[in-house]
């Protein structure tokens, strides 16, 4: 039983465990986490009967649980990786991490502390005292799969991570059934930083490093097709792309595999081929020289492969100064692209380039331990690391 009269962001923690783990961690807390939300449906299906106008029965089917996080991209381990730890070397990509399931809890602590740290836990029943600093309620989620995870990169504001799990168990738990303790919670005592203290903090806009990047070709100003090729090659400093915001996502469209004799899914498989987008939005200063030709743009006419296409395909390397990586592959093609403002209420004249592929986006962190991380792009496995600014320096 809680004695709060409200639940803030102040008195609740989130911890992500692998499938089956009854102890969390203090390193399966979710560091950095700005929202969280659970929806539950039950599905019911009406059977009728001739005879009668009322129902007949009203069946309930397998409970839906979607849990959907967000933090702040700030150097700790991404919510995206936490759900998907059972992943080993060399499958680290979509179909590798689509396996995995993890356990969720949700603690909900005193709301007269400070921090969940120094939560006194329910101690008033009598027989709680020994649970004091527990979370008094937690919500335990089991079995969840990654849904959806997406990465937002603005000008304005913090970047984000925000991640959809889905699974079909929600338990209530209070008293000694609370798994969470305090223990578990003990780095949230107040003086919690980011991990990211000297590169960057919490990610912001001058924290995508443009020297560490493969942009798209077709976007005007790009310089080349290799690593920085959004910046001067004279001034690191000196952007070619005045770019606004990158946005990062895939949904897995997961659907229910069922079987006699059971009533829960057997499986909740990725349902592939995934598409993957990837959106960049620039300021532009001379429209974005995107041509849409009937029989293709004659500049690929002599490709045997694009001959007759108005685009070809394209690499994506998103890196950030605090060590994250969004590798989307080669075969990017623009799906579309857009161009607007610049109109008589005031603002600048922006372009939208919208890119997708298939299949292909791994997300890396380097310095964590992550099985299988990687990072390097094709073109910069020899890049060297500038230590004075911070930044990858491309070959």
């Amino acid at each position: 039983m809680s004695s709060n009269k409200r639940i803030f962001y102040a008195c609740q923690g989130v911890a992500i465990t692998n499938m089956g783990n009854d102890e969390p961690l203090s390193t399966d807390m979710v560091e950095g986490l700005q929202s969280v939300g659970m929806t539950t449906n039950f599905n019911l299906e009406q059977a009728f009967s001739m005879g009668q106008l009322e129902i007949f029965e009203n069946i309930e089917g397998t409970p839906d649980v979607e849990v959907t996080l967000e933090k702040v991209l700030d150097g700790g381990r991404l919510i995206y990786h936490m759900a998907t730890t059972g992943v080993g070397t060399g499958s680290t990509k979509l179909a590798g991490r689509s396996k995995q399931r993890a356990d969720l809890r949700l603690g909900i602590f005193d709301e007269g502390a400070n921090n969940i740290a120094s939560s006194s836990g329910d101690i008033t029943d009598p027989a709680n005292v020994a649970d004091a600093g527990d979370a008094e309620v937690e919500v335990y989620c089991s079995g969840l799969y990654v849904s959806s995870v997406s990465y937002s990169i603005p000008t304005d504001g913090n970047c984000t991570e925000s991640v959809t799990l889905v699974g079909n168990e929600k338990q209530w738990l209070t008293g000694e059934n609370v798994k969470m303790g305090n223990d578990d919670v003990n780095n949230f005592d107040g003086l919690l930083v980011p991990n990211a203290s000297g590169m960057g903090g919490v990610q912001r806009r001058e924290d995508l490093m443009l020297s560490g990047c493969v942009l798209p070709v077709g976007i005007r100003g790009v310089r080349g097709s290799g690593v920085g090729n959004g910046i001067s090659d004279v001034d690191w400093s000196t952007p070619l792309v005045h770019l606004q915001s990158i946005s990062v996502s895939t949904d897995f469209s997961r659907e229910e595999v069922l079987e006699l004799g059971r009533k829960t899914p057997y499986y909740r498989p990725a349902n592939f081929p995934i598409e993957v987008s990837c959106e960049i939005e620039a300021i532009t200063t001379s429209g974005d020289f995107i041509g849409a030709y009937e029989t293709g743009d004659p500049e690929l006419y002599d490709d045997p492969v694009t001959s007759g296409n108005n685009t070809g395909e394209e690499a994506i390397f998103i890196a950030m100064r605090c060590g994250y990586a969004f590798d989307l592959g080669k075969k990017n093609r623009l799906s579309s692209v857009s161009y607007g403002g610049g109109d008589a209420g005031g603002g600048n004249a922006t372009t939208t380039y919208s890119y997708t592929n298939f299949n292909d986006l791994d997300v890396q962190q380097s310095g964590k331990a992550m099985p299988g991380w990687v990072h390097s792009y094709a073109e910069i496995n020899t890049d060297a690391f500038d230590t004075k600014y911070g930044h990858l320096v491309g070959t």
